[in-house]
């Protein structure tokens, strides 16, 4: 079985971005937040005009043909996403399913929305 710790490597292999870095795009329009945790986190409370994406169904939302396809970023392509989590884990292994799915400019908020919180 594969130790936590290997598979938080992924993080090499994606752009990753601080909480203070994140704020300064907050009302940048070229940019979007993506909320990738579960549907009572998100409604508790999110990041500016997130979208909510499920981490479970991610591929589903961004795979073309798929029922769940989400125009969003098809319609979209050139804009930023900064996809966030409850504390990274989850928005990390995201956002490498976002690139490997085909969005090119996607980073991931170290720290996620506790962070987020902690540092209003």
């Amino acid at each position: 079985m594969k130790k936590f710790e290997d598979l938080m490597k992924v993080s090499n292999e994606i752009e990753n971005i601080s909480v203070e870095d994140a704020k300064k795009k907050l009302n940048d329009p070229n940019v979007q937040f993506i909320d990738v945790r579960d549907k009572s986190s998100f409604e508790k409370g999110t990041i500016g005009n997130a979208i909510h994406l499920e981490r479970g169904l991610l591929e589903f939302f961004l795979a073309e043909g798929s029922p769940l396809e989400n125009q969003f970023f098809k319609n979209n392509p050139d804009k930023e996403y900064v996809v966030f989590c409850g504390l990274g884990g989850q928005s990390t292994l995201s956002t490498k399913t976002m690139k490997e799915m085909g969005l090119k400019n996607v980073k991931n908020m170290a720290g996620g929305y506790k962070e987020w919180i902690e540092k209003k």
